[in-house]
């Protein structure tokens, strides 16, 4: 395996911060939360896994992170970095599919972020175009890493996926940890309300759920659009976990929500249920 670490600009400006504060160019709480930096902060490693019976392999993303620091889930929440995965330049790979562990529901700032604290291990499900044949698995991505500020880290990772490995204990535990379907925790009827706005669409979807936790997040999506979601929140209405947020298009464009799409996922302490589709209600 292969990795080399840029830091993009952000980066740079923050360790240019770092270095007038040394120098007594900034003001003391920036100094400070600069100068907090560890020297090491991520470790990062491609796992090479095992082939299935099916012939695809079960690789993943290792990151390791600092004391203190955070990296986010696929949807990053109020005040994350979303985190971009290309692998289009590997070599006999049909598809990669990224398998997201329970991530945590973290305040920052006032804000929620969701991600997870010291350790992400990311399974990745990679078909080969010709079975029997290596793959040869190129990553370029982009993640954020978070203490008491953010940065984004661009990650270059390769690395060689044959058969015959025994199963990694590690990869088989955060897929264990993996999505469940919200129908086998109860779930009801799905409602979604859209109604257009000055700035995108409002979206409410309302989700007939029992109560699964003390602390419940439904965060809700729009796979294969490019539309993102802001003003996002959720609460409790008796047996309803409600889900609000403000939809738009990139580029300020009309926006249309076909709600068989619709799609969402429901974080708990200790589970992540998922369901797509919803109805227009009576």
């Amino acid at each position: 395996m292969s990795l080399s670490v840029r830091r993009p600009a952000r980066a740079l400006v923050a360790l240019a911060a770092f270095a007038l504060a040394q120098a007594g160019g900034l003001a003391p709480s920036l100094a400070q939360g600069l100068g907090a930096l560890p020297p090491q902060i991520l470790h990062v490693e491609l796992r090479p896994g095992w082939q299935t019976e099916t012939g695809a392999h079960l690789a993943a993303l290792h990151l390791q992170l600092a004391e203190g620091w955070k990296t986010y889930w696929r949807i990053p929440g109020d005040a994350g970095i979303a985190p971009r995965l290309d692998w289009s330049q590997s070599q006999n790979a049909a598809s990669v599919r990224a398998h997201w562990p329970r991530p945590i529901v973290f305040d920052q700032n006032g804000y929620r972020s969701i991600g997870y604290e010291r350790e992400l291990v990311l399974p990745l499900e990679v078909t080969p175009r010709r079975a029997g044949r290596p793959v040869a698995l190129r990553g370029e991505i982009t993640i954020g890493i978070c203490s008491d500020i953010c940065l984004p880290v661009d990650l270059s990772l390769a690395q060689v996926l044959r058969g015959g490995a025994a199963p990694d204990a590690m990869i088989a535990a955060a897929l264990a940890k993996g999505p469940e379907p919200a129908t086998g925790a109860g779930l009801g009827r799905v409602v979604c309300t859209i109604t257009p706005g000055e700035a995108g669409v409002e979206m409410e979807l309302r989700a007939e759920l029992p109560r699964q936790a003390e602390r419940e997040m439904l965060v809700f999506e729009l796979p294969g659009t490019d539309y993102w979601i802001s003003h996002a929140d959720s609460w409790r209405e008796g047996g309803d976990l409600v889900g609000q947020g403000r939809v738009r298009a990139n580029g300020g464009g009309a926006v249309g929500i076909e709600r068989a799409l619709v799609a969402f996922t429901i974080l708990t302490d200790s589970r992540m249920l998922t369901h797509q589709g919803c109805t227009a209600g009576d």
